[in-house]
């Protein structure tokens, strides 16, 4: 029996650069209460992999670090409501972490 109810969603999880060496993982799955958004599968997946995941993609004030890419089906989050962004129940994440900042010169 699982613990998830009709209240819950699971989206896909996928981490690209170098984030994934600080969670370890390519991808993973995570359960969250229908009409979340993107704060609370960070809070979930920082809790679950510890304060480095946290330290890597926010800065003190508890903003995304320049270099994090956070697309939600395909759209980066930044072009929206940021972390504030509702995730739908058929969503899927990317977490991408760069080197260095991007962009144009």
């Amino acid at each position: 029996m699982t613990d998830q109810t009709k209240n819950d969603m699971t989206i896909q999880v996928l981490y690209f650069g170098l984030i994934r060496n600080v969670v370890r993982v390519a991808e993973e799955s995570a359960t969250l209460p229908v009409g979340a958004i993107v704060r609370d599968l960070f809070d979930i997946l920082c809790r679950k992999h510890g304060d480095p995941s946290g330290d890597v993609l926010f800065t003190s004030d508890g903003t995304l670090v320049s270099n994090a890419i956070i697309l939600l089906d395909g759209s980066n989050i930044l072009y929206g409501k940021g972390v504030d962004t509702e995730i739908d129940p058929r969503s899927s994440a990317h977490i991408l972490l760069t080197t260095t900042a991007m962009g144009g010169g």
